[in-house]
Order: structure tokens, then C-alpha cells, then sequence
């Protein structure tokens, strides 16, 4: 695994995925096979869960190719992440993150092209500004709340009062730049005695640090995985090189050698802690969808992208070749 990939969905189902392990709840049965199968696939570059058992998963197998299946999307989205008339899915499976909102709602993105439905109209203007290529990350959770990343380190968000610790450290942020990954649930979380809970989170840092909520009696999982994640940040540049110059004295000769100096070692991780909440709330609206304005394919690149990587569908295939 090399991959860092939160989940949340209903019924504290949820997966969290670093690249050493993993933990998984109450995933759907079609998922769950997928890592207790022998041999099991070795990574996921994103997974989506929604309402009704609806879902979507980019995953690399033991044959180290690329896969995809989904089931139950909206409409629009199942389209989108169709195979063509050559058997070929057209989206990037490294690349494609999808966010399903509440009513249907959604906004999946890869490199080239980015689509998205039923989302709050300031989310929408957003994403029509900012575009593919300046988009790197968005969450919706429950209510219309949202969470938008830009690769310059520029966002919004709309948490409300469902959010209130996310809210506090994103508040604190002088810049999104050093959110690696982050993940809302559209779902309340389930206490122990059977009641709906706060919606769950996960905000992942470059640095490795993170912190979020689990539901009730899941918290060994969470400290697992957050204990397990790399430092994310860029590796500083080596020094440039020193030259010592030839040793003067009463002899004519001396010695000249180069010094590399080496990098610095790495930062430390900041703190990790589990954050347990009180009540949360839950639903959310969405829009319309129309022609244009909802489709952005400014990286689009001319010609279709011919991939060896598998249909999509309600389970996976083998690769077409």
C-alpha cells in the first residue's frame, strides 16, 4: 500500500487506509471481499460509500493492475465513470477523488476533468472558478456543509455547527496547504446505546499528523492507523556541495576532496488525538443539474486515454487487454 484514503459511510461503516494497513467497518459485502479475498488487493486510491449501500472504489489488485467497480451512484456519475465503445474506463483511477452529499449530491474529480451535481451554489461558484487543475480536494457532509482545498492553498468551507472541532482547526490553519487529505461523513455516527451520534471526520496534515472522530468503541482502530502515517511532506533538497581547496604549505602538494553535505533529518510528527463527540445533525438539499456549468474539462486531454484497466460495474472483472 502506498496510499492514505479515509471512507466514512452508514451504520459506522468506514475505512481508513495508510500505507502500511488498514482498518475497515461495515463495509458492503462486494468491498469487503476485495481485502479478505487471497490473494487480497494490495492498495485503494479512493473509496466512496453513500446511502443504500451505494459506493465507489479505485483499488490496485495482487496483479498489480488498476480496478474499479461501483453501485448505486446517481445517474450522472455512474455515466461519467462508464467505459467506452473499447472496453476502457476514461477516468484516471490514481487520481479520481468522489465525494457523495446528501439527495444525491456529488463532485468527483481526476486530473483532467472534474463533474459535479445537486451541490450548494457558493460550493458550485467555487469549483467554476477555481477549476480541474486548481482543485485539489472536496468533502461534503451532512446539511450542505462542504469543505473545498485549492492547490495554492486557498479553500472555504460551510461547516455550520455540525463540524465543530473541524472547525476549530481549520480556523487555526494560516494556509490548506498542509492538509494532505480530508474526509466528512454525510452520516450520523451510532453511540453505544443505539442513538445517532456526531457525523464523523478525518483531517489528515503533510506532517502525518492528523485527527478526527471515530464512532463509539472504534477507537484502537483510528490510533493504528494514525500511528502508521508517514510524513508526507517533500524531502528538503540536498545542500550544495562543498569543495575544500588543495592544502597550502612547505610541501607542493595537498589534498582536495568534496564534502556533500546530507539533508536534514526528518521533522516529528506532531501529536495525534482522538476526538469524541456529543450530537450531530444529518440530511442535506441539493440542486439541479444542467448543461455546462457543471462539467469542467479545462485539463481534458484531446483523444480518449487508453488504459489497460478493468469496467466498471457492480463487481470487478479482469483487465481487458
Amino acid at each position: 500500500m502506498s496510499n492514505v484514503c479515509f471512507a466514512f459511510g452508514p451504520q459506522n461503516s468506514y475505512l481508513l487506509n495508510c500505507p502500511s494497513k488498514w482498518a475497515r467497518n461495515n463495509l458492503p459485502a462486494a468491498i469487503d471481499r476485495l481485502f479478505t479475498k487471497q490473494p487480497p488487493i494490495k492498495d485503494v486510491y479512493e473509496l466512496a460509500l453513500g446511502p443504500a449501500g451505494s459506493y465507489y472504489i479505485g483499488y490496485k489488485d495482487a496483479d498489480n493492475k488498476l480496478y474499479c467497480m461501483n453501485h448505486g451512484l446517481p445517474a450522472p456519475l455512474e455515466k461519467h465513470l462508464s467505459v467506452n465503445a473499447k472496453g476502457f474506463v476514461e477516468h484516471d483511477i490514481p487520481t479520481t477523488i468522489i465525494t457523495l452529499g446528501p439527495n444525491g449530491s456529488y463532485v468527483v474529480k481526476d486530473k483532467n476533468k472534474m463533474q459535479w451535481y445537486g451541490i450548494p451554489e457558493p460550493l458550485a461558484a467555487r469549483l467554476r472558478s477555481s477549476k480541474t487543475a486548481g482543485t485539489k480536494l472536496v468533502a461534503l457532509g451532512v446539511d450542505n456543509t462542504y469543505v473545498v482545498v485549492n492547490t495554492d492553498g486557498s479553500g472555504s468551507r460551510y461547516l455550520s455547527d455540525k463540524y465543530t472541532r473541524l472547525e476549530e482547526l481549520l480556523a487555526n490553519m494560516k494556509s490548506f496547504v498542509e492538509i494532505h487529505c480530508l474526509s466528512l461523513s454525510i452520516f450520523n455516527s451510532v453511540a453505544f446505546n443505539g442513538t445517532p451520534d456526531d457525523p464523523l471526520f478525518m483531517l489528515v496534515r503533510k506532517n502525518g499528523s492528523s485527527e478526527g472522530l471515530m464512532p463509539d468503541g472504534h477507537d484502537k482502530n483510528f490510533e493504528d492507523i494514525i500511528n502508521s502515517l508517514p510524513n508526507m511532506l517533500p524531502a528538503p533538497a540536498p545542500a550544495p556541495a562543498s569543495i575544500r581547496p588543495k592544502a597550502r604549505g612547505k610541501s607542493s602538494s595537498g589534498t582536495s576532496f568534496l564534502k556533500i553535505l546530507s539533508g536534514a533529518a526528518k521533522a516529528a510528527n506532531l501529536a495525534n488525538q482522538v476526538i469524541n463527540g456529543g450530537n450531530g445533525g444529518g440530511g442535506g438539499g441539493g440542486g439541479g443539474y444542467s448543461n455546462g456549468g457543471n462539467y469542467d474539462t479545462s485539463g481534458f486531454l484531446a483523444g480518449l486515454q487508453q488504459q489497460t484497466w478493468s469496467s466498471t460495474g457492480d463487481a470487478a472483472g479482469d483487465p481487458i487487454q
